[in-house]
């Protein structure tokens, strides 16, 4: 039966309510596919198993490239890269959003160290064709590969400016509904479902980078966490993101002393200097920073 060459599911014409309706099975996408590129129409999707998909990447054996972006780099995109157990990279999108102050190869080293894995940490942005010869050396030398990674990362994106494709791409989630097998030259690329993580993402928008200087007095507001506290931290969030503070009216009950560490936010991080005192109304997920060596 064909498939959809834009998400990859079976077309069929029997049920305009399912997953890969059209009206003609001769049709090049299906109905949802065709919406999304020519109307930006969205239709969730919610029953994805992240599972299923790992284990299938698992099972095609392939090398495999996944991609996550440095707002959204934390300890669950790292626990699906660590589940996938082919010979893999980690490619970390939109690179051109990081400052300039902030050096490539510091946080690849960085990113290793403090996630503990020994896979090639390697930037690219895919919209504006940064670094990808990198890539591309790579796909070269193992030939058949699968992208993969969180849902709205740009798997698809990228793969349509490496070999000129016509996956459907869009800022919605679950865009790519099954993997899609496509050849080029002597080359064979899987795309696959994105991974849905369970934290609220938000894949629009650039990196606003804000330095505050806690103010024990107040508390904060970063995304759905409260902090307050002593000392100097920079936030690097999505700028979609409204920081608010207000006179302290609460106790928090989660107590830390950071000395250059970062606490993983949903669409970012905060970079702790030296000796800051906070406390926050949640337990933090706190790394090795990955912004330490800058110059």
């Amino acid at each position: 039966m064909s498939k959809c060459i834009g998400c990859g599911i079976t077309l069929q014409n029997t049920d305009q309510s399912k997953l890969g309706y059209t009206k003609d099975l001769k049709n090049k996408y299906c109905e949802r596919c065709f919406k999304t590129i020519h109307y930006n129409e969205e239709r969730k999707i919610t029953n994805f198993d992240n599972s299923k998909i790992i284990d299938k990447i698992n099972k095609l054996g392939l090398f495999t490239i996944m991609l996550t972006d440095i707002l959204h780099l934390d300890k669950e995109t790292i626990e699906v890269f660590k589940s996938i157990k082919n010979k893999k990279v980690l490619v970390i999108n939109k690179c051109d959003l990081i400052p300039d102050n902030l050096k490539l190869e510091h946080l690849a080293e960085n990113i290793q160290n403090s996630y503990s894995i020994d896979s090639e940490v390697l930037f690219i942005s895919a919209k504006n064709k940064y670094y990808l010869n990198n890539l591309i050396s790579l796909i070269e030398d193992a030939k058949d590969v699968i992208f993969c990674g969180e849902t709205s990362s740009g798997k698809s994106t990228l793969i349509n400016t490496l070999i000129s494709s016509n996956l459907t791409t869009s800022h919605y989630d679950n865009t790519t509904l099954d993997f899609i097998k496509l050849k080029y030259l002597d080359y064979v690329i899987y795309d696959t479902p994105g991974i849905v993580l369970n934290k609220k993402r938000i894949t629009d928008g650039k990196l606003n980078v804000k330095i505050i200087n806690l103010n024990p007095n107040f508390v904060y507001q970063i995304e759905d966490l409260k902090l307050q506290g002593t000392g100097s931290i920079t936030v690097y969030i999505n700028d979609s993101i409204v920081i608010s503070s207000k006179k302290k009216d609460i106790e928090l009950s989660h107590e830390y002393v950071l000395n250059g560490q970062d606490i993983e936010l949903a669409n970012g991080f905060i970079y702790a200097s030296k000796n800051v005192q906070i406390k926050s109304d949640k337990e933090l997920n706190i790394r090795n920073s990955i912004i330490k060596k800058v110059v």
